[in-house]
């Protein structure tokens, strides 16, 4: 439809954030029950008792003491051993006990291989996480930059992912693991060459005369859902918009044409808000007769009128 103009509401690829949990404490008979708990940050520990019977303090002075009511909960917000006591109690009776407040651990070493070692274009590139686990929880997502974008644009539930590249070049890859708290790994990034296939016979033998040329694609400028582009040499067309991991809109044309009208996906329909400025990628992929192909891509900003 004319006029029609293209913008969404990203919705976001994490999982929400692990919920902070309470710990009950219960006092009574000169002693804590538990007297020893660890915790995560932003956890809370909830005390259960009378106060006034046995007044709670803290060696680190994070807390005041409370001598009255019957439950008092208190927020740990920063990693650490917090040590507490009965003021009235703790020598007659060693009544006492310890919060110990934990951070997110992420893995020591965060790495992936690359199978086949030297890919070729068209050929299948499997990669595989091979880190350490999570040591405080478990690893249920891994985010890849695939095209080297710099963008982590493959999300995966199984440490693999795989890739068919169609052009040569040198690509730099890289992963983040997350674990069950929505926490990110550190970086991890390999340098993954794609070289050419066939026999590979020597030069001059023959093989020089093969159309190895990749098409190029300029001038690339999107107005509503309409593409509009110049292409080096007579080449197919196909372009997506994607967010975030989610493909907002694609479409394609044929050979000689440079206008694309791209179609909304049902994400990208659900997704559509009016007056909403955001970016996006556009990817365009250029392939000529002999199979030779070039994606290009241009970060955009994106409203709906």
């Amino acid at each position: 439809m004319r006029g029609a103009l293209l913008g969404f509401v990203a919705g976001l690829a994490l999982a929400a954030p692990a919920a902070a949990a309470d710990h009950p404490v219960a006092f009574a008979n000169y002693a804590y029950s538990p007297p020893d708990i660890t915790i995560a940050v932003n956890d809370t520990a909830t005390f259960n008792g009378q106060f006034a019977n046995h007044p709670l303090n803290w060696d680190s002075g994070a807390f005041g003491e409370t001598n009255t009511g019957s439950a008092k909960q208190f927020a740990f917000t920063t990693p650490g051993t917090y040590t507490y006591f009965c003021r009235f109690h703790v020598d007659s009776h060693g009544m006492k006990g310890v919060v110990h407040v934990v951070g997110d651990q992420h893995p020591a070493r965060v790495s992936f291989s690359v199978s086949p070692a030297a890919p070729t274009i068209g050929q299948p590139v499997t990669f595989a996480y091979t880190g350490d686990p999570d040591p405080d929880g478990t690893l249920v997502r891994w985010e890849w930059d695939l095209d080297g974008d710099g963008s982590f644009e493959t999300s995966t539930s199984t440490a693999t992912a795989t890739r068919t590249y169609t052009s040569l070049g040198t690509v730099i890859v890289r992963l983040r693991a997350i674990d069950n708290g929505n926490e990110a790994s550190a970086v991890a990034e390999q340098a993954v060459t794609i070289g050419a296939g066939g026999g590979g016979g020597a030069a001059g033998s023959g093989s020089s005369g093969l159309d190895r040329t990749a098409p190029l694609a300029t001038k690339l400028r999107l107005k509503g859902l309409t593409l509009t582009f110049r292409s080096s040499e007579r080449a197919t067309a196909t372009a997506t918009l994607r967010r975030r991991g989610k493909t907002l809109a694609r479409g394609s044309a044929k050979a000689g044409a440079t206008t694309i009208e791209l179609k909304l996906t049902k994400v990208g329909r659900s997704a559509l808000r009016r007056g909403h400025r955001v970016k996006a990628t556009l990817s365009l992929t250029l392939r000529d007769a002999s199979a030779n192909a070039r994606t290009v891509k241009r970060v955009l900003t994106v409203k709906r009128r």
